[in-house]
């Protein structure tokens, strides 16, 4: 799947640009991957993380090719283009997010997500591509209501130069955006892209709220199901009484958001093209191993992972070392090429 950056021109205060990925349509405009319309001078091609109906209607021919030295990732660059050096800034966009109910445990829950990443084992997933060092600040709100076209990246770009202010974000910032929207019929969960805000280049992702929402949901077994009475209030992650670490949809957005960090440090928008580690197909290492789950390092079931002091339902990221070497997880055939740092 070849790629393609197409310049957005924005009149405000400052000046910003946004590109993003386009998946090639190989011909099957009928199949559900082929969401977006084709490019055009006003139109952006965003890189998804595809919900898991989409993700299956594609897994033979995408996620699963045959056995061969098609299925490693390759560098588009050389030096190959990787973010080394990441500092994280959750953005929390939507005046819902005022409200407990939705809040809940996923502001606090993310923030520590986040902040103790770094000295996780799951960092090491991209440690062949990237010695990784990760941190984080403290979470940005930004109360205007959200509407659908905001999950256009040009007005999410916006929404974070406005946030952090264009003078204030940083080269090596990664900015993930969590909305108070629901999915509804879009076809994917989240996905990240790339932007200027003056003249510094940044990494941004899009998150919606996957509350109640098994499309996107990894099923974790330290959250409530979907849709149980209390499935949104579990008690903080931070401590408490409840019996489970999480709420359903903190669960939910910490499983993509492993998926679209670890695909921004290991191919990140940078100058104007994506240079960085994907497949012939133009799968990066969290779409070669979406919605699968490895080995558990707490014992209690596939994909657990710890992460600072609680236990996380995380997917794999794929390894060309671990597939070559067949000491990743089974995913199909022979392919074993996605680890989860376990």
């Amino acid at each position: 799947m070849k790629k393609y950056l197409l310049l957005l021109l924005i009149t405000q205060a400052f000046t910003m640009n946004a590109f993003a990925e386009q998946k090639k349509q190989n011909n099957a405009h009928n199949e559900a991957e082929d969401l977006a319309p084709e490019p055009t001078s006003n139109t952006t091609i965003t890189s998804y993380q595809w919900a898991k109906e989409a993700h299956s209607s594609r897994k033979s021919r995408r996620h699963n090719p045959p056995p061969s030295v098609s299925s490693l990732m390759i560098a588009h660059t050389s030096p190959v283009t990787v973010m080394s050096t990441v500092i994280t800034t959750p953005i929390f966009w939507g005046s819902s997010w005022a409200n407990s109910t939705l809040a809940s445990d996923k502001i606090i829950g993310l923030s520590y997500w986040y902040s103790n990443l770094n000295s996780s084992h799951y960092k090491s997933t991209v440690s062949e591509y990237t010695n990784l060092i990760h941190s984080s600040i403290a979470p940005l709100f930004v109360n205007s209501a959200t509407s659908v076209s905001s999950s256009n990246p040009s007005n999410v770009l916006t929404q974070v130069c406005t946030a952090v202010g264009s003078a204030n974000v940083k080269s090596n910032g990664y900015y993930p955006v969590y909305t108070d929207l629901p999915r509804g019929t879009a076809n994917y969960c989240a996905y990240h892209s790339a932007g200027t805000c003056g003249r510094t280049q940044i990494q941004f992702a899009f998150f919606f709220n996957l509350n109640n929402d098994p499309g996107c949901d990894p099923a974790s077994p330290y959250a409530p199901v979907a849709g149980a009475a209390n499935a949104q209030n579990p008690g903080l992650v931070a401590g408490g009484s409840s019996a489970y670490q999480q709420s359903q949809g903190l669960a939910a957005l910490v499983n993509v958001s492993a998926h679209e960090l670890m695909e921004t440090v290991t191919d990140p928008g940078i100058g104007g093209i994506w240079g960085g580690w994907y497949d012939s197909t133009g799968a990066e290492n969290g779409d070669k191993c979406a919605w699968t789950f490895g080995p558990s390092n707490t014992g209690l079931s596939s994909g657990t992972v710890l992460i600072g002091g609680f236990d996380w339902k995380l997917q794999g990221e794929w390894s060309n070392t671990a597939q070559i070497n067949q000491t990743g997880y089974l995913t199909t055939g022979s392919l074993k090429g996605c680890v989860t740092g376990s």
